[in-house]
């Protein structure tokens, strides 16, 4: 939130807690088999109660040669730096990878790179909401969070006899 003084223009910010991942996209061209199914899956959740995972189609694997089975390295861990073990030496998470821990969405913001020991330290944003355990796992393929949508419609367009389209808008669901 910002704030800015009417008489110097001077501008203050606050950081308030509760970073949440937004989406919107637009399913398009659907055959009528897939529209139905689709349909079904919007009207199960029910508007705003229901809950689903989402990983981001654009970018489902690491830009980065991750390898090996990553896991927090010791508990207690909070705010938007990670260290985690059990990589391959070498191997590296690039700034725009995304990967999720404890249920949590983040994206790396500075390259990672794996130590001799398979050791390495993620800086990350949004900052962690809570501590994960000590070797949690981390994944990197397809990471995913849990959304809802942003509001109690469900709305689709039909082309009779050609193809159907969903707007599709949700917001990161905390548990």
């Amino acid at each position: 939130v910002g704030f800015s003084s009417p008489l110097s223009g001077a501008t203050q910010t606050v950081e308030f807690p509760g970073a949440r991942w937004k989406v919107s996209f637009m399913v398009e061209n659907l055959t009528e088999a897939d529209a139905a199914t689709l349909q079904a899956f919007l009207l199960r959740l029910r508007g705003r109660s229901g809950r689903f995972t989402l990983h981001n189609f654009a970018r489902p694997a690491p830009r980065g040669t991750i390898a090996g089975t990553p896991l927090v390295k010791g508990a207690g861990q909070t705010g938007t730096t990670l260290a985690i073990d059990g990589v391959t030496a070498g191997t590296t998470l690039l700034a725009g990878d995304y990967f999720a821990v404890n249920g949590e969405l983040k994206m790396v913001v500075a390259d990672a790179t794996a130590d001799g020991t398979g050791q390495m330290t993620l800086t990350f944003e949004p900052p962690l909401r809570a501590a994960p355990a000590d070797n949690a796992a981390i994944t990197t393929d397809k990471p995913t969070a849990t959304f809802m949508l942003t509001d109690d419609e469900a709305k689709w367009s039909v082309q009779p006899g050609k193809f159907s389209s969903f707007p599709i808008d949700a917001i990161e669901a905390w548990t």
